[in-house]
């Protein structure tokens, strides 16, 4: 039977994706950088939230580029992600402990420039992951989102990574960047800008 949440991923799960994670973690979010910076999403005042952050390695990266300090982040354990946070981070970031689900619920960062979820929706159930989706669209409305997370095509139910329905984003937002992942052609990258 698949596992989720903290039955699936306990919190030394943590120390896997924090900042001593394998050199190809790091150049997943140094990737996502790089599209940040060539469509100029970022500068020095813009509101970042990440979902299912983990250790925040992400903004981690995106703090190194763009010197933002409003950066928020969440996942299911604070004390093990701040263990395995960059000193940066843990100085920066606002953490919000608990379920994805809670979190996007009771929107507790406002005004949003970007939201991030990188390879979180995936090992989300499929219910889970369209209200969180449809949540997003009605009560958060980031200008931005960026999306990395598997291709249907390498979808693996029993070991779950999750497709999900993302193309409810486009009511509401225009593809600005769409890529496959340079180190793993199983996921693909989107940058999403709210229409006008």
């Amino acid at each position: 039977m698949s596992q989720f949440d903290k039955d699936r991923f306990p919190d030394n799960y943590q120390r896997v994706v924090g900042m001593a994670a394998s050199s190809m973690l790091h150049k997943n979010s140094e990737e996502l950088v790089e599209i940040l910076k060539n469509h100029r999403v970022l500068d020095s005042n813009s509101t970042v939230f990440e979902l299912g952050s983990g250790p925040a390695r992400n903004l981690h990266y995106i703090y190194e580029t763009f010197k933002n300090k409003k950066l928020y982040c969440s996942d299911l354990f604070r004390e093990a992600s701040l263990r395995f946070m960059s000193s940066t981070m843990r100085d920066t970031v606002t953490f919000i402990e608990g379920d994805s689900q809670h979190v996007i619920d009771n929107k507790m960062v406002h005004s949003v420039d970007l939201f991030l979820v990188s390879d979180h929706f995936m090992h989300l159930q499929y219910e889970k992951a369209d209200y969180i989706i449809k949540k997003i669209l009605s009560h958060w409305k980031p200008k931005y989102i960026m999306l990395r997370e598997i291709k249907k095509e390498f979808e693996t139910p029993d070991h779950p990574r999750l497709y999900h329905n993302y193309d409810q984003f486009l009511s509401d937002y225009e593809k600005i960047e769409e890529k496959t992942s340079d180190q793993v052609d199983a996921y693909f990258i989107w940058l999403l800008k709210r229409k006008q």
